[in-house]
């Protein structure tokens, strides 16, 4: 994102769309930032995400930004400005979110403040096409490969690389005890993720 501009937002929010990924323990399915550690990247449920700058807690800091997002820095919750087509990271699902407080535009999306999520709309398939280019599935048309004991990240794929994905997360556990990874569907799985941030599933 380059070409930076600042937009205020005091009375109303922007709409963006963003990705994450998304965490699944015996205490449900949670919403993770995909370029935060675990520890910072947690979406809380009815609680907004404000923006945090990690380099500043480094020891020594790493960054010297007065303010989380600003001009002089990199900082803040990111967010696109349509549903992205390709992305350079890992990702779970992808949905719309809501930015205010501070907002910096950029051209192709937007660093916020204040986030929260308005919806989750997408699936995605790691095994099509490219971690470049990822193929973005309505819920109807994904899988959501889950751990059936203890905790872990969710892998989404479509249905024809179904068994070869859990064939795959399988063999990592060789000499460990089985998480007994399983599919469900993707429209299955996206309601839950909804209620427990009290969102809708969105229509592609």
């Amino acid at each position: 994102m380059t070409e930076a501009s600042p937009i205020e937002t005091r009375l109303g929010y922007v709409t963006a769309w963003r990705t994450w990924r998304v965490w699944s323990s015996v205490g449900g399915l949670s919403l993770h930032s995909v370029a935060a550690a675990p520890a910072l990247g947690e979406w809380l449920p009815l609680r907004p995400m404000e923006a945090r700058c990690g380099y500043r807690e480094m020891r020594p800091p790493a960054c010297e930004c007065e303010s989380c997002p600003g001009n002089d820095n990199k900082c803040g919750i990111y967010a696109y400005r349509e549903a992205p087509s390709t992305v350079t990271h890992a990702m779970g699902v992808v949905g719309r979110v809501a930015l205010w407080g501070t907002v910096i535009e950029h051209a192709t999306g937007y660093r916020g403040q204040f986030a929260y999520p308005i919806d989750v709309a997408y699936g995605h398939c790691t095994w099509c096409g490219s971690a470049e280019r990822p193929k973005l599935l309505p819920f109807e048309a994904s899988v959501a490969l889950a751990p059936g004991q203890g905790e872990g990240w969710v892998e989404w794929v479509c249905r024809e690389h179904e068994r070869a994905a859990l064939a795959r997360l399988r063999s990592l556990e060789t000499g460990k005890p089985s998480q007994r990874w399983a599919g469900r569907p993707g429209i299955e799985i996206a309601p839950a993720i909804a209620e427990t941030y009290s969102v809708e599933v969105g229509s592609p």
